[in-house]
Order: C-alpha cells, then sequence, then structure tokens
C-alpha cells in the first residue's frame, strides 16, 4: 500500500520542480543568420532580453543587446529594431527607415543586422556537420558514389541557408565530384550551376574569405570541365 510522501520530501520536489521551470524560462534560444551566405552571427534571446552580433563579408561587426518591450527595442536615441517571431524557430529583425541612421551607431562601415534568423538545425551545428562529413567521406572512399552524393545533397539542403559562400561552394565541389564519379555528368553541372553567381569573375570575396574562396572557385572550374 502506497503512502503519501512526506511533507518536507513535498516541499523538496516543489521546489525542484520550481527551479527546471525557472531554469527553462531562463534557457537562451539561439538563431542564426538564415540565407546570407556573405555575412555571418546570430542573436541570442533569454526572455525579454536579447544580444546579437554580425560580421559583414568584410568582416565589419554589429554589435547590439537590450531589452524587448512589445516586440520591440528602442535605445532611446533613435534606434527601433521591430521582432517579427514566425514560430518557434524563426525571427526576423526590421528597422523602420526612421532609425536606420541611428542604428547604424551599433554596426561598422556596410555592415548590418536585419534580416532573417532561425533555430540552426542539429544537423547543422558543428557536432551535426561533421557527423555528416564523415559519412560522406566513409561512403566515398568506399566508392560507393551515389550514396555520397545523398549525403552531401541532404547536408545542401539541410543547412545551405546557414552556412557561407565558400563552405557552400566546398559542398558543391563535392557534390559534383560525386556525381561524375557515379556516371551523372548532368547532376554534377547541376550541382555547380548552384554557385554560379559565386563563380562570376566580377565577385569580390573579401579579404577574409579569399583564401578558401580561391581554392574552391579553382576546383569548381576543373570540376566543370570533367563534367563535360
Amino acid at each position: 500500500m502506497s503512502t503519501a510522501p512526506k511533507e518536507p520530501d513535498m516541499k523538496k520536489n516543489l521546489f525542484a520542480a520550481l527551479i527546471c521551470a525557472l531554469a527553462a524560462a531562463a534557457a537562451a534560444q539561439d538563431y542564426a543568420l538564415y540565407d546570407r551566405p556573405t555575412e555571418s552571427g546570430g542573436i541570442s534571446i533569454t526572455g525579454k532580453r536579447f544580444s546579437l552580433n554580425t560580421a559583414s563579408q568584410r568582416g565589419n561587426l554589429c554589435d547590439l543587446e537590450g531589452s524587448i518591450q512589445n516586440k520591440e527595442y528602442r535605445d532611446g536615441k533613435g534606434c527601433v529594431v521591430r521582432f517579427r517571431f514566425s514560430g518557434k524557430d524563426r525571427v526576423e529583425l526590421e528597422v523602420p527607415e526612421s532609425a536606420q541612421t541611428a542604428c547604424r551607431e551599433y554596426c561598422g562601415l556596410n555592415a548590418g543586422f536585419t534580416g532573417s534568423y532561425a533555430v540552426l538545425p542539429a544537423a547543422c551545428t558543428e557536432q551535426g556537420g561533421k557527423a555528416a562529413e564523415k559519412r560522406f567521406q566513409t561512403a566515398y572512399r568506399a566508392k560507393q558514389y551515389r550514396q555520397a552524393a545523398q549525403i552531401k545533397q541532404q547536408y545542401i539542403a539541410s543547412c545551405g541557408k546557414f552556412i557561407s559562400f565558400t563552405e557552400r561552394m566546398h559542398a558543391a565541389n563535392d557534390l559534383a565530384v560525386s556525381h561524375k564519379n557515379a556516371g551523372d555528368k548532368a547532376a554534377c553541372r547541376r550541382a555547380l550551376a548552384a554557385i554560379k553567381t559565386w563563380l562570376d569573375p566580377e565577385f569580390d570575396p573579401g579579404y577574409i574569405y579569399e583564401e578558401d574562396y580561391k581554392r574552391e572557385a579553382e576546383a569548381a572550374a576543373f570540376n566543370k570541365k570533367q563534367c563535360l
């Protein structure tokens, strides 16, 4: 026959539950810049507090933190940032035209923080990316090229909007080579066509990405010839 917990135990259980609830409420929700391949950064929101950091293609930074009231942040000096949430995994940051000059005070030259941010899928975290790369390399080295292509395509579909343009180029090169080795040159060409914007001779990657960009652009040019 079961008995009710003694009062001290009940208080302990209630206290533990309260601590867990408070911890959950205080947990930060992190969002990463979405579909901004030449920029990086994110925003962390804890309750009504937020902190955001972004970096432009040339390494100029934006840094802003404060409190959200009625889905807006106001610094009292003219900067206004509007937060538009879509479900639990997306937030859009907007700055009205009248506040743009004031908000630029928080950013370096030609840097910005407006746009879409999304919760990073588990597959796109550092750990998830490493796991996907390990699966790809295992399949590729085993000459299971179709499987390797499927793994890389799935990664691009899930994470392509969260990674930099040089990482996207690297993934496209991996995908193209896998298709080529699987005997599907048309699919190889399609994989490279997805990054044609960054292969334009007029495209300027900026000094931060220059080394990685040069390597991936040269690989893409070589792969394109192999896929004709």
